[in-house]
């Protein structure tokens, strides 16, 4: 994999090591452009579910840019923790989608709250890829930041930040 700024997956996975030693699942969870919520399924054995802590329309602001909308354009705003059996939180994601860019079937999923976003990509056919933007060590924890874009746009940013390093 190649980011927008050029780096490979290995080089990616050796800037963070300077930092702190990886386990396996970090390695995957810090570099993949797939689904974060698949992958924890298919390491974990269960399904993981979404807690949301956060969800609301609010105007773009700052993210604007990010999103390529102007300011004042309608965005959902969501905070939702992943989280494995027993309820231990895994990773812990903020999301901005421009709501214009949304089909009202998609966007009625994606306020529906506790829905995995890769779900509702698949469940919409909505053909996508994600571009990881950031991935760093920040108080100790991975943090990555990608967009997925749809029709070469940003169809939605993502901030994950990893708890655990070894699930």
């Amino acid at each position: 994999m190649e980011t927008k700024r050029g780096k490979t997956t290995i080089e990616i996975i050796k800037s963070l090591e300077k930092q702190r030693r990886l386990s396996p699942i970090e390695r995957i969870i810090a570099t993949t452009t797939g689904s974060v919520t698949q992958i924890l399924e298919a390491y974990l054995g269960e399904e993981v579910g979404i807690h949301t802590i956060e969800q609301r329309v609010k105007e773009a602001g700052e993210m604007a840019e990010v999103l390529g909308i102007r300011k004042g354009d309608k965005v959902n705003y969501r905070v939702v923790e992943i989280r494995g059996r027993g309820g231990r939180v895994l990773i812990k994601a903020v999301s901005w989608t421009p709501l214009k860019r949304l089909k009202n079937r998609f966007k009625d999923d994606l306020m529906r709250a506790d829905i995995p976003i890769g779900k509702i990509l698949l469940k919409h056919q909505i053909e996508s890829r994600r571009e990881l933007r950031d991935v760093k060590v920040e108080g100790g924890r991975i943090k990555r930041t990608y967009d997925i874009i749809s029709d070469g746009g940003v169809l939605m940013r993502i901030e994950e930040v990893i708890y655990g390093d070894d699930f």
